[in-house]
């Protein structure tokens, strides 16, 4: 696997008005992945090219990114997928639970690995950081794209009311901001989200993004400098992001 091999796998932007409820479901979930196949290829692109003075924030840029997939996975199994079921059928999400199961380990052993980097416990290795995004990134990316069409705007429409999903995105909203660390997760929002595809994302209030974007991006900004993304969501060259996100067809 060559990390350039993601560059031309960003997730078409699913049809319809991101402003309408039924269609944003699949609408979001697009620009959420494609956020985490653009901070795969910000990974794989540096790994081995760290100076021995950058492995401490390449470290903490790739634990945080790591932690946020992880908690994204999380919380679709334990907050939207049962949300889902509850209209779709039990048992309609499986497939993207076994899918999430597929690349859970490969993804929890880079991540102990890079936090016993951090802790000086193991000696920092571009190479085994390669080999450890190879042995599950294919079956992850596969998994962001096909979970796409399990949201298709159709199949909420037909299942859902629109205070059922306003009630499921309110919930969504306070189990994020509970969860998360402000520090760490909002920052890297920014930096893994190319702005064009979506000005309105992430839906935070003004005074909040202010405060993400001035404020708590500079306490890990030596971190933040290995994102995919400068902190306006310009796209940064080089690191097998170019590609425009395709429109869908």
């Amino acid at each position: 696997m060559l990390w350039s091999m993601f560059q031309d796998v960003t997730i078409a932007r699913p049809p319809g008005d991101w402003k309408d409820i039924f269609d944003n479901q699949a609408i979001d979930m697009s620009i959420s992945h494609n956020m985490f196949i653009r901070g795969l290829n910000a990974i794989y692109a540096q790994a081995e090219g760290i100076k021995p003075e950058q492995v401490k924030p390449f470290a903490f840029f790739c634990t945080s990114f790591l932690t946020m997939l992880h908690h994204h996975h999380h919380i679709e199994e334990t907050l939207l997928f049962p949300f889902f079921e509850t209209k779709l059928g039990e048992h309609t999400m499986d497939a993207n639970v076994e899918q999430h199961h597929a690349f859970m380990a490969g993804l929890e052993d880079l991540e102990n690995y890079l936090k016993a980097v951090q802790a000086g416990t193991e000696t920092y290795s571009g190479k085994s950081i390669i080999s450890k995004l190879d042995s599950f990134a294919d079956v992850l990316v596969e998994h962001l794209r096909e979970e796409i069409p399990t949201l298709e705007s159709s199949r909420m429409r037909a299942a859902f009311t629109e205070k059922d999903l306003k009630d499921l995105e309110s919930q969504l909203g306070a189990r994020v901001m509970k969860e998360v660390s402000i520090t760490t997760a909002l920052p890297m929002g920014l930096i893994c989200h190319d702005k064009s595809t979506a000005s309105y994302f992430p839906p935070l209030p003004g005074p909040l993004m202010w405060v993400v974007k001035y404020g708590l991006f500079r306490l890990h900004s030596d971190a933040w400098a290995f994102g995919p993304c400068d902190v306006n969501g310009v796209v940064k060259p080089g690191l097998g992001n170019d590609t425009p996100v395709p429109a869908a067809s």
